[in-house]
């Protein structure tokens, strides 16, 4: 459904058309597909799906027009008040007129105005997007990373009330946890390594690293495959509180490799993320901790991993650099 919002005037004073179109949408479809068309071939494939099928969360496509044509847009992606924002984009013929900047700040406002939790975005650290983001309230997570996020007041205020404890449900990954999964994967929880199988290591964001995946749940559930991701969500807002995944190692084809990641208010339910993935029968596999995650270490050794190794001070805990942790290797099977 499209909804007009105030008209924007540009830098050359030409008066253009603003509205958000909230997907799927079937009249606003092919047209945004084209805006967008510049992306790669998994965005390509998001932006199908968010405009064409409901999928269980909000999509926002804040978009400029000329009578209806497109030319610039921002894309939010929420559940239950938590989201990514992304898809940034101006043609060619009309940047440098302030496109971007008049559209995010109807954009927040109009978060705000719905209830609004936090968003998250990626960019370059320090490059212009950057800045302009910073003027309008968003904060890197840590030092020199371009992972950046919004609330609308204290960010610790946010994650207390969003990862307290309360019951919550293991599924397999699908669309609903693609915005909530960013706060987890995004926080300064204990654990350096949370998912080796997508190289999420350290504080990161999991909007293009989990689209894959998604995808490749969606059409293994369609085909009545057993899943190979799997999701611990919170009951009331959606928030993810645990990850697992099992997929074939990337080095040793004859072996899996298994990624079990929670935050700590939850490491008792991840017997419940190991089940669905079948590794009983899944054959030699090898996990990877670190010296940071007790409670992580003492999961896996319940579901029977031994540790076999530890590479000392193999991986970074910021994006800087500055700190480096212990790899600690375990085997099954």
């Amino acid at each position: 459904m499209y909804t007009a919002l105030a008209p924007v005037t540009l830098k050359s004073g030409e008066r253009v058309e603003f509205g958000v179109v909230a997907a799927p949408d079937a009249d606003w479809s092919a047209r945004l597909q084209k805006l967008l068309l510049h992306k790669d071939d998994i965005w390509q494939w998001q932006n199908t799906e968010l405009l064409t099928t409901p999928v269980g969360i909000e999509p926002y496509f804040y978009i400029l027009h000329r009578g209806g044509k497109p030319f610039a847009n921002i894309m939010t992606a929420e559940y239950r008040g938590v989201g990514l924002f992304g898809h940034v984009w101006t043609d060619e013929a009309d940047r440098g007129q302030g496109a971007s900047s008049s559209i995010m700040a109807q954009q927040m406002e109009h978060f705000r105005s719905r209830g609004g939790k936090a968003l998250y975005l990626g960019t370059g650290f320090d490059g212009v997007p950057y800045r302009m983001y910073a003027k309008l309230g968003f904060v890197g997570i840590e030092d020199g990373s371009g992972s950046m996020t919004w609330t609308p007041g204290p960010k610790a205020h946010f994650e207390a009330d969003y990862f307290a404890k309360g019951p919550a449900t293991v599924s397999p990954l699908d669309w609903t946890h693609w915005p909530t999964s960013s706060p987890l994967f995004a926080s300064a929880l204990p654990g350096v390594v949370r998912s080796s199988n997508l190289r999420l290591l350290g504080r990161t964001l999991t909007e293009g690293p989990f689209l894959p995946v998604i995808r490749d749940e969606r059409k293994r559930r369609a085909d009545g495959a057993a899943p190979r991701a799997i999701a611990l969500a919170k009951d009331d807002n959606g928030a993810v509180v645990g990850f697992a995944m099992l997929e074939v190692h990337p080095a040793w084809p004859d072996a899996k490799q298994l990624d079990l990641w929670c935050h700590p208010d939850f490491w008792d339910r991840a017997p419940e993320l190991i089940a669905p993935l079948g590794l009983a029968t899944a054959g030699r596999t090898i996990a990877y901790g670190d010296a940071e995650t007790p409670l992580r270490n003492r999961a896996l050794k319940a579901a029977g991993f031994h540790a076999i190794g530890t590479l000392p001070k193999f991986v970074a805990a910021d994006v800087m650099k500055k700190r480096l942790v212990d790899v600690i290797v375990y085997d099954h099977g």
